[in-house]
């Protein structure tokens, strides 16, 4: 099975520096485009399935790579759940909010919140999904519309990161692949798409 994972394209939120988590705002038009090359990088790729998070940055990106293909939709593929710092500006958090901000980035394995997910509450999410959809190996080609964090989380997985080393991993670019192999239980990345050029949450 080979795997194309790609972040949503460019939103609003995403250009304010602003935190989305499982908060939503609608793509730039940049974004749009973003959606529109991908769509012409895979035109000879059939996937037998399309899997995008429920949340609509990522639904409407995957509707733009494949206007024309039933794209299931999950839960389970949704961006980290940050609480309170969802709608604030990335700045803000890392001055008003100094020693969460601190777990999250220099020790993932102890960043913990009452409001929201950790860690490895999300990788277990993640998980889940690679359960029904990428281990069996019932496809050859499935293309995955996801979440900054959340392809860190998928990156964790396929790799075996222990999650003190979580962030080896950094936020990919919007609306770039990232490829990997899936084939007898073992994972190969083919293609990592370039880091954000800024730290993301």
């Amino acid at each position: 099975m080979r795997i194309y994972f790609t972040r949503h394209g460019e939103t609003e939120w995403n250009r304010a520096g602003i935190i989305q988590g499982q908060d939503d705002s609608p793509l730039t038009e940049e974004g749009i485009e973003m959606g529109k090359i991908l769509r012409e990088k895979c035109k000879d790729i059939h996937f037998d399935s399309v899997y995008s998070s429920d949340l609509g940055r990522a639904y409407d990106t995957a509707k733009l790579i494949c206007p024309d293909r039933n794209i299931i939709k999950t839960s389970l593929l949704r961006e980290i759940d940050v609480g309170y710092w969802s709608g604030k500006n990335i700045k803000d958090v890392k001055e008003d909010d100094k020693w969460l901000h601190k777990l999250y980035f220099e020790k993932p394995h102890k960043y913990n919140r009452i409001d929201g997910e950790s860690l490895y509450d999300l990788r277990r999410r993640v998980e889940k999904f690679f359960e029904y959809a990428v281990y069996p190996e019932l496809d050859e080609n499935i293309l995955i519309v996801t979440h900054g964090v959340t392809i860190v989380a998928m990156y964790s997985i396929m790799e075996n990161v222990p999650m003190e080393n979580f962030w080896t991993n950094r936020v990919r670019r919007n609306a770039e692949f990232n490829i990997c192999d899936y084939h007898d239980g073992k994972f190969k990345i083919i293609k990592k798409a370039p880091q954000n050029p800024v730290d993301s949450i």
